[in-house]
This record gives C-alpha cells, structure tokens and sequence, in this order.
C-alpha cells in the first residue's frame, strides 16, 4: 500500500494515467520510468525515511521500433491536454503538471536533443544517454491513482530497478561538475539508495549483467558502474555525500553514509 501523498504528488500521478490513456495506440511502445518507476519497486521499504519519496512530474521512455504512427504524438498529448513547451519532449498543462517523453540515445537518431521519430518529428521526445536499459529491462506493472479510494489505474511497462540504477548514474555524472546543476542531483543518489535498499542485491546484479550483455545497453551500463564505484563505492565518494546532503537534519548522516557504501560494496563485488 502506497503511503500518503501530497496534492502535487497525486497530480503527478493522475497526469501520468491521463499520458498513458493518450498514447494509448502506441501502448507497446511506452515505458515508465524516472522517480514514479523506482517508487513502484521501492514501495514501502523507500517509504520509512523523513524525506518523501514521491515526484511532482511523470517520465515515459519510447521505444522508437514499437511505435505507430497515428495519432501523432504531440496530438495524443495535446488531447490530453499537455502542451509541448520549448524542449522537445517536455509536456506541462496550465496546473503545472508536466510529462517528460524521452528517447534512449542509442536509438534516437542523429542530432543533440530531439529524437527523429519518423512522422512524429524530431520535438515529441528528447534523447537521454543512459536510458537505454529501459529498452532491455522492463516488466508490466499496475500503476494505481494516489487518489484516497480512487479505483483508477493502468497497466504499462516499468523499467527494472537496475535500469532505473544505470540511468540515474548518467544523470548524476552528467550533473555534478555544473555547479547550477548539481544542487539538484542530491535526490537522485538518494533514488539510487532507495533502490539498493529496496531490491535484493543478487536481483540487481543479475538486471546488471543482463544489460551488459544486450547491444543496445551494453556500453551505458559499463559506463555507468565504473561510475558508480566513484561515485558510490566509499564512504568519502562525491554519491554518498549527495546522499546524506539529501537527508541532511532529517536522518542520521553517518548511519545513513555507512549503509549506502555498504549496499553500494555489495553491488560491486556482485557484479565484478
């Protein structure tokens, strides 16, 4: 059972429901990932801590090979009332409310930020480097309205654990050294804590070897774990302090520094 949630967080997910019945026709094609894909496998074990662990937008990985070409993408959203703004991919209503489409970049054509989706342009959904595990490592899963006594859910893809693991370390490296934007990476190591917490090591290290075996997620998820090991892998790494930054006066720093590197250690001997 999800814990309580505030209105902006049960307008993030409501938005998502609302973007999954409108790309209803390219249904195969969709993906959830981001924070509202690492809370449907944290659930309750990412829930016991000070800081919340809910998100106020939605993020939907494409697969470019699965999708149809009617309704158009931008259609499908603009019914469902989520304007495109000026990135491509970004969708927000006037409440505020936004979706991210995202395209892996492995397979999002040429070109720096938008994806070349055939009939559907190069501004429906943004290229991300790192998301390709999405792509490899998904499962169905019922996404339910955060709604007290709501009935209304979805059925659609979620990205494992691992992939969501591989993609966080891109956007944290890709982050940390633009001072304007590592101020806001600090809750995506504590995403990344939530999911070594949450998910069985052995579980994670079997997604991990997976990806690193498939040609479209290989080279990302190398990438990624070399990363992480900077990143995660001791107590004094640039990861674990963005974590405990997260908690800071909310949690015990140490017990929570201690038990990241802990869970981070495992990992890396499981994989290696």
């Amino acid at each position: 059972m999800e814990a309580a949630a505030d209105e902006r967080t049960i307008s993030a997910r409501e938005g998502l429901l609302d973007a999954v019945e409108a790309l209803g026709p390219h249904s195969e094609a969709v993906i959830l990932v981001g924070a509202q894909a690492i809370y449907v496998h944290v659930g309750e074990a990412g829930a016991g801590f000070a800081v919340s662990p809910f998100t106020y937008d939605a993020d939907i990985a494409l697969d470019p090979a699965l999708l149809g070409s009617d309704p158009t993408i931008i259609d499908a959203m603009a019914g469902a009332g989520f304007n495109l703004t000026g990135q491509p991919g970004l969708y927000r209503r006037e409440s505020g409310v936004q979706v991210d489409l995202l395209v892996p970049a492995a397979v999002g054509g040429p070109g720096r930020r938008g994806a070349r989706l055939d009939v559907h342009g190069n501004r429906a959904a943004m290229k991300v480097h790192g998301l390709e595990g999405a792509l490899v490592s998904h499962t169905s899963r019922e996404i339910g309205s955060l709604i007290p006594v709501s009935s209304r859910s979805c059925v659609m893809e979620v990205a494992g654990p691992a992939a969501l693991l591989v993609a966080k370390v891109h956007k944290i490296s890709e982050r940390v050294d633009d001072p304007a934007r590592r101020a806001t990476v600090d809750k995506d190591a504590f995403d990344i804590y939530r999911i070594l917490l949450a998910v069985d090591t052995s579980e994670l290290a079997s997604e991990v070897r997976l990806l690193q075996t498939n040609a479209v997620s290989s080279e990302v998820t190398s990438e990624a774990m070399t990363k992480f090991r900077e990143l995660f892998g001791t107590w004094s790494g640039l990861g674990t302090e963005l974590v405990v930054q997260h908690v800071l006066g909310l949690e015990d720093p140490e017990y929570i520094a201690a038990s990241s590197e802990a869970l981070s250690h495992d990992l890396l001997e499981a994989t290696s």
